[in-house]
């Protein structure tokens, strides 16, 4: 193989390592309260937008009505193969709408939720439907405020097999209420750091053998879309054997910078040649004009 062929092979191998190295989404499904507006500029829509902006590597956030759990289950499924982690955050009725989506829909198909977020989940007559962790939850923060109006709905102030936060008493301030609640950038960004708490780290075990070593890097040199190159990297015991991964555009770089010194080495292989090849009968050879 020609020199400026290898070189080509290799920045189409390298390309296709970067290609590879996408990170697995996390997912965050929002379910708004009973009439809540939907746009991005109130309550969760914010928070969407908040949790859009603190790094979390493959973020997939979408907002949902609370009756919405079918379309929010669609929308879950979309993301099956390359999900890290699933988190469900509901207000008000939305609350509940979590709960929901996880016991009907989501445990019958066998999918795990990492995390659940309840902003004051509206009581009802309903035990162990609104008011329980499902089993298929693994974490579960349930924030809640105290009712002191007559037309203020009280939120459920005690869910089983969750945290449970007044907020109240969380910030020192009583002025929290059921429908200012899901607007409080104290609470957004408790829930932001909730998250970031409760993101599972994928593993780069791709043989699954029950540890990192040189076979995951064979195992995803055969298969990349096995997992992500650059996690193997960080977990093969602090000693990656490609301790970076270019860009593409380092790519072009590198090949910007290769192709004069391979141009000129092709060259004088050809001259090489030609003199070798000479016998001692032959003219001497012409100098060249180029």
């Amino acid at each position: 193989m020609k020199p400026l062929q290898r070189c080509l092979l290799f920045a189409i191998l390298l390309g296709s390592f970067v290609s590879s190295a996408t990170a697995l989404t996390n997912q965050v499904v929002f379910f708004n309260g009973f009439l809540a507006d939907t746009s991005p500029g109130t309550g969760l829509g914010i928070l969407n937008t908040t949790l859009s902006g603190l790094g979390i590597p493959g973020y997939q956030g979408k907002l949902f009505e609370w009756t919405q759990r079918q379309q929010a289950f669609d929308w879950v499924q979309q993301f099956a193969s390359d999900r890290s982690t699933l988190v469900l955050v509901g207000h008000s009725f939305g609350g509940n709408s979590t709960f929901q989506l996880a016991n009907d829909f989501l445990k019958p198909a066998g999918i795990t939720v990492d995390l659940t977020i309840q902003i004051d989940p509206v009581k009802n007559f309903d035990p162990g439907a609104n008011n329980v962790l499902p089993t298929n939850v693994d974490v579960g923060f349930n924030y809640y405020q105290i009712s002191t109006g007559f037309f203020e709905p009280q939120g459920e102030d005690f869910v089983q097999g969750a945290t449970n936060f007044n907020t109240e008493v969380l910030f020192n301030d009583t002025s929290v209420t059921h429908t200012s609640i899901d607007n409080d950038p104290r609470l957004h960004a408790l829930i932001g750091q909730n998250i970031l708490d409760n993101l599972n780290e994928p593993s780069a075990d791709f043989d699954q053998d029950g540890d990192v070593d040189g076979a995951d890097f064979l195992v995803w040199q055969r298969n990349p879309s096995v997992g992500n190159l650059a996690d193997w990297q960080t977990q093969y015991g602090g000693a990656p054997v490609l301790s970076v991964v270019p860009e593409p555009s380092s790519v072009i770089l590198l090949l910007g910078f290769l192709w004069p010194a391979l141009w000129r080495r092709s060259r004088q292989q050809g001259r090489h040649s030609f003199i070798v090849g000479r016998t001692p009968n032959d003219p001497p050879p012409t100098a060249r004009t180029d």
